[in-house]
């Protein structure tokens, strides 16, 4: 079998275009990286560029003088007078050369359309053509500035309508979970009201609205441990997830700034539903702050004998007068296997959801203000509103109501 021609056909670039591209890089204020993409090439070709320049090979081709090859005449000397009239006009030149560039920069640091579509194109134009001038832009970006005027005269289509439409709707979800919701819960909840859109679509149109979901990778310190518990083992690893709500309980302890001071919170969430049972915050990381949390979980839901519940392996959970509390109710006590924080996975998720999406970002001063933060977070948004993934996009208030 014949080998197949797969070579593909290499990109030409101009000598023009070579010599802007590397110009574009003396600007102190502009990377190589940003120049690349917004030239549509790679970075290492924009660095080769870079060096041919300095070579003196990207310099603009001049008109080769004929030298004669009789060694009778001497070469003559070329007059100061003419050598100032030659330098004169390439100095204006390069100053207005120089002078582009910078007016170009300034452009590529606010947008970079340069390879977007045509309509792409029209939008920069539009935002910016108040201040560097339509024709310009249009030259700038290659388009006509007569289509540009017929772009912009142009009715709204049909598709742009249900765009409105839709980003008004997408940025009234966007507010009401207070920049906590990204594209596939938003799709999710357009799903809900009945409307057929992509996940796609939805996700351009909030890059187009600049709306952005609250995210933030969390770096947790291990709580202080004492010594591990032989006794204590993981009942989770390996049985098999709850059908019903009190089967399974999780809960934790985290840590959260007020001020200059900590704070530490504790949770007990429902591992079926994702639900947050029961929460408190205190100036201090205690057993009695976890079994006060726990005792309040108990007095809410009245589980019955056998509940697994499972904590980490912190002196807060260990220490007597919680597991008594828990034997007292029939609660069967679950610890994480040494080592291994990842054994508590749902309330790890839990608090990289409410870091991220609450406290990253904002600054709680009082210990009043963070007490109402969480309070509004936990029992107004999480419990009744927050959708999640691995519930079908349902909240989980409203996923144990339907599995009741």
């Amino acid at each position: 079998m014949p080998k197949a021609n797969l070579a593909k056909k290499t990109q030409q670039y101009s000598l023009e275009f070579k010599r802007k591209s590397v110009e574009m890089t003396f600007d102190p204020d502009v990377l190589i990286k940003d120049v690349a993409l917004a030239m549509d090439i790679h970075p290492f070709m924009l660095s080769r560029w870079r060096k041919e320049y300095r070579e003196g090979l990207l310099r603009p081709s001049r008109s080769k003088k004929t030298v004669s090859k009789s060694p009778r005449k001497a070469p003559t000397k070329a007059k100061p007078k003419e050598s100032s009239s030659d330098e004169s006009p390439e100095l204006k030149r390069l100053r207005k050369e120089n002078d582009k560039l910078k007016l170009e920069n300034d452009l590529l640091k606010k947008a970079t359309v340069s390879v977007g579509s045509t309509q792409d194109r029209y939008r920069f134009i539009a935002r910016h053509g108040a201040t560097h001038g339509v024709r310009y832009l249009c030259r700038w970006l290659k388009v006509s500035h007569s289509g540009y005027y017929d772009w912009k005269d142009r009715p709204d289509s049909q598709r742009q309508h249900q765009n409105n439409a839709l980003r008004r709707r997408i940025a009234e979800i966007f507010s009401a979970s207070k920049g906590r919701y990204g594209s596939p819960r938003i799709h999710s909840a357009l799903q809900r009201e009945g409307q057929s859109i992509s996940r796609k679509r939805v996700a351009r149109l909030m890059r187009e609205g600049s709306m952005k979901a609250r995210v933030a990778r969390i770096y947790r310190r291990s709580p202080g441990t004492a010594k591990f518990f032989a006794t204590h083992k993981n009942l989770l690893l390996g049985s098999p997830a709850p059908t019903a709500i009190n089967q399974q309980w999780v809960g934790d302890l985290t840590y959260i700034k007020v001020g200059q001071k900590w704070r530490y919170l504790s949770v007990v969430m429902d591992k079926y539903s994702r639900n947050i049972i029961s929460w408190r915050l205190s100036e201090e990381k205690t057993a009695m702050l976890t079994r006060l949390v726990l005792r309040e979980a108990i007095e809410q839901r009245q589980p019955p004998e056998g509940l697994i519940f499972h904590t980490d392996r912190g002196v807060e959970y260990g220490a007597h007068e919680v597991q008594n509390l828990l034997k007292r109710h029939g609660i069967i006590s679950s610890m994480n296997r040494p080592g291994c924080c990842t054994d508590n996975g749902y309330m790890e998720s839990f608090f990289h959801s409410l870091k991220a999406e609450l406290i990253h970002g904002n600054i709680y001063k009082t210990d009043h203000g963070l007490h109402a933060a969480v309070r509004e977070y936990i029992n107004d948004f999480y419990n009744p509103w927050r959708l999640h993934s691995g519930l079908g996009y349902q909240s989980p208030l409203e996923y144990e109501q339907r599995a009741a």
